[in-house]
């Protein structure tokens, strides 16, 4: 762990603990700072509820509405199948613009309603580690399905989270990279991820053997990249990679493509329509690591998935999509093995061996139970091609 993230772990829990206190004494009602419920999740008795951090508004709202796509179909699936212990289940939505504030604002009124069993979300990791203290005092499981930090579990032992770690993500980019060029240059967004993934990315390029000739970070709002990019070009490197999000992907494509004159391969950018869109024609052929392919999946729940989220959404699911709908799978089989109550969930994730798995090509996986991470789902690499990304091959 950095000594940057001790630091801002450490000044997040000063703040909780006032906020925490004074909210879990007071009580608060169900819906609170940027809430609404789904469905029936507002009902008492009949009804136990998911809480839901999620960036519904903000610099995030793309991934939020991916995210939600992915709840919202497993809940109804869940409910058609009898629900969770004979109650139905529910999502109750907090929009936290995926900001580390909002989310330690919001923590305390998940905390304190008792008709929610489990906490998944938020989108970045910094945001849901500010949460999750709150959670850990409260016994209640927070389970962070796109948190891929590998610090984000040292909270408590009610702190899981099934994603992918950064350093699996970037330890498979760094191999592919080995396989495609000697020379590289890097540009990664400046925040905690991405400072984290691209140090991970070098320790792991150094290993192959491959030079990064040039590298420097980015302000997730810039609008100009052009400053680091020409020297990123003219670095003469065999292969250009992003380390970041959708639109900074793009911008750093399209300023390579259509300013600069890069014509050279091209490692970057997210698996979102969002990126597809922005970047256009000069997707093309860009590299990127991800956990699911709608297009190569040869897992039958994943290819059940696919097809029921064609026919409610209309097009392909992607690993945003995925991973939410996966988190509501996981957490209601947990609740089936046990019961549907805050303990129930927490027996569950520390004893079940066999919970659903929709990413990779195995069908069920288990979690570490020192880390509480699911160490064995591999992570995959996918390739635009027409438009579309597919499995890629090197």
């Amino acid at each position: 762990m950095t000594a940057q993230w001790k630091n801002w772990k450490t000044a997040i829990r000063s703040v909780l603990a006032a906020t925490a206190a004074s909210a879990l004494l007071t009580g608060t009602a169900a819906c609170g700072l940027g809430g609404d419920t789904a469905d029936a999740a507002s009902a008492q008795g009949d009804t136990v509820n998911i809480g839901v951090l999620y960036p519904k508004t903000g610099q995030y709202a793309e991934y939020g509405r991916l995210f939600k796509q992915g709840l919202d179909l497993a809940v109804e699936e869940v409910n058609e199948s009898g629900g969770v212990g004979g109650k139905t289940l529910g999502l109750k939505y907090y929009d936290t613009q995926s900001d580390p504030k909002q989310d330690a604002s919001v923590a305390p009124k998940l905390a304190s309603d008792p008709s929610v069993i489990a906490v998944v979300g938020d989108y970045a990791s910094p945001a849901s580690a500010a949460a999750s203290p709150t959670f850990q005092q409260a016994g209640l499981v927070h389970y962070g399905f796109n948190n891929s930090s590998p610090t984000f579990t040292q909270t408590g032992d009610h702190v899981w989270s099934p994603a992918i770690g950064t350093d699996s993500y970037e330890r498979v980019y760094a191999d592919a990279a080995a396989k495609k060029a000697k020379k590289i240059s890097v540009v990664y967004i400046e925040n905690d991820w991405g400072k984290q993934a691209f140090e991970y990315f070098k320790e792991q390029a150094a290993r192959n053997g491959t030079q990064i000739v040039y590298e420097s970070s980015y302000l997730p709002d810039s609008t100009d990249l052009s400053p680091i990019l020409i020297p990123a070009r003219d670095a003469d490197p065999d292969l250009i990679v992003n380390i970041g999000y959708g639109p900074d992907g793009a911008l750093v494509i399209n300023t390579l493509r259509d300013k600069l004159g890069y014509t050279g391969p091209f490692f970057g950018g997210q698996e979102t329509a969002e990126f597809l869109d922005l970047a256009g024609k000069n997707a093309e052929g860009a590299v990127i690591t991800g956990s699911f392919s709608a297009e190569g999946t040869k897992n039958k729940g994943a290819q059940e998935f696919v097809k029921a989220f064609n026919e409610k959404y209309g097009n392909n699911p992607g690993n945003f999509e995925v991973t939410a709908y996966q988190a509501v799978k996981d957490l209601a089989y947990a609740a089936n093995a046990t019961e549907p109550t805050r303990e129930g969930i927490q027996k569950a994730l520390q004893t079940v061996k066999d919970f659903p798995l929709y990413q990779g090509n195995e069908t069920t996986f288990s979690f570490d139970q020192k880390t509480r991470r699911a160490p064995d789902i591999e992570p995959i690499l996918l390739v635009v091609k027409d438009g579309k990304f597919v499995p890629y091959e090197d």
